[in-house]
C-alpha cells in the first residue's frame, strides 16, 4: 500500500498537481498541467499601470517614490514622436544637421501671401524656455482664416495632442523656402497630395495641441533648416518684406550658431520607463527641487514617457 501511495505521489509531483489539496488556495485544474494559485484577500489594483525596467531601482526608492516623484507612466509616445521628432519643441533636432546652404539666395516674394491677417506675434523664433522654438506664434482667434504662404503641395495633414495639435505641412518644390508649417489649427481644409496656391485657404485658426491660447504656429524652412519667418513676412504691416529679396545667409548661420551654443550650456533628459525624479537628479548631479523649478513641475508630477526635462 505504501509502495502504491509513493507511486501516486511521484506521479502527482511529475504532473505538478497535489494528491490531496489540504490548502484550499491550491486548486487543481484538469485542463492545465501547471498549478493555479489564487491569492485570497488581494486588494484590487485600480491605479494606472506603472512600469519600471531599471534594474537599479532600489527598494528604498520604491518606498519613497510617492513623496519624491511618480514613476514614468506608460503612454502612447507617438503623439510626440510620430514623425521621428517632437514636432514643435524638440531642441535636439539640431539645425546643423541640415544640408549646407549657398552663401546667398534670391527669393521672389511677389506671389507670396501672408498666412494670416493679424499683426501680433506672441512668441518669436529662437530659444524659448531653453528649448528651440523653430517658428513664430501669431495671435489668431479660433476660426480665423489661415492661408498658404506659397504655392505648393500638401505633404502632411495630421494631429499631435501634445505637440502641434491640428497641423499642415506644405512643400514648395523648386522654391528657396522649401517647406512651411501651420499648427494649432481648429480645422484642416486640405488633404495630403493636394496642390494649393499662395493665398488659398488651408485651415482655420485654433488652440489645439500643446497650446495655452489660440494662435498660429508658423514655420519657414530652407533645405530642412528652420529659418526665422520675419526675414520674409512683415506681420505688423500685414505684407511681405519685399517683392524680391536677396538673402545673405551669414546672419542666419550666425543666429543658428548662437542658438546651438546657448542650448549646449543646458542638459536635458528624455523620460524613459522606470525613471523617477530622484534617479534623474542623481544621473545629472543635481537636486529634485532644481529639476522641478526648471521645468515648472512638482515632486508628485507624473513623468510621462517621452517628455523632455531640463536638468541644468
Amino acid at each position: 500500500m505504501k509502495f502504491i501511495h509513493r507511486i501516486l505521489l511521484a506521479l502527482c509531483i511529475f504532473l505538478n498537481a497535489p494528491l490531496f489539496a489540504k490548502d484550499k488556495n491550491h486548486v487543481y485544474s484538469p485542463k492545465k498541467s501547471k498549478l493555479a494559485i489564487s491569492v485570497p484577500n488581494k486588494p484590487e489594483n485600480t491605479k494606472k499601470k506603472l512600469t519600471s525596467k531599471s534594474t537599479d531601482y532600489t527598494e528604498k526608492e520604491k518606498a519613497t517614490s510617492h513623496s519624491e516623484s511618480i514613476l514614468a507612466l506608460e503612454t502612447d509616445s507617438t503623439e510626440e514622436d510620430s514623425s521621428g521628432v517632437i514636432l514643435e519643441d524638440l531642441f535636439d533636432d539640431s539645425l546643423a544637421t541640415a544640408p549646407l546652404l549657398p552663401d546667398t539666395v534670391t527669393l521672389n516674394l511677389n506671389e507670396a501671401h501672408m498666412p494670416c491677417e493679424t499683426p501680433r506675434i506672441t512668441s518669436p523664433y529662437g530659444i524659448r524656455r531653453y528649448r528651440m522654438h523653430k517658428g513664430i506664434d501669431v495671435k489668431v482667434a479660433i476660426g480665423d482664416t489661415i492661408r498658404a504662404a506659397f504655392s505648393g503641395v500638401v505633404s502632411r495633414v495630421s494631429y499631435e495632442r501634445r505637440g502641434y495639435g491640428h497641423f499642415i505641412f506644405i512643400e514648395h518644390e523648386g522654391q528657396v523656402i522649401s517647406t512651411t508649417v501651420y499648427a494649432h489649427l481648429s480645422k484642416k481644409l486640405v488633404k495630403v497630395g493636394q496642390e494649393v496656391l499662395a493665398g488659398e485657404v488651408i485651415g482655420l485658426g485654433g488652440n489645439s495641441g500643446r497650446s495655452t491660447g489660440s494662435h498660429l504656429h508658423f514655420e519657414t524652412r530652407i533645405e530642412g533648416k528652420a529659418v526665422n519667418p520675419i526675414y520674409f513676412f512683415d506681420f505688423e504691416n500685414n505684407q511681405m518684406i519685399s517683392d524680391s529679396l536677396v538673402l545673405s545667409l551669414e546672419d542666419i548661420r550666425s543666429e543658428i550658431k548662437s542658438i546651438e551654443t546657448e542650448l549646449a550650456k543646458h542638459r536635458y533628459h528624455r523620460i524613459r520607463p522606470g525613471d523617477t525624479l530622484s534617479k534623474i537628479a542623481r544621473k545629472y548631479g543635481t537636486s529634485i527641487d532644481k529639476i522641478c523649478r526648471l521645468n515648472g513641475i512638482k515632486r508628485t508630477t507624473i513623468l510621462r514617457i517621452g517628455r523632455v526635462l531640463r536638468c541644468s
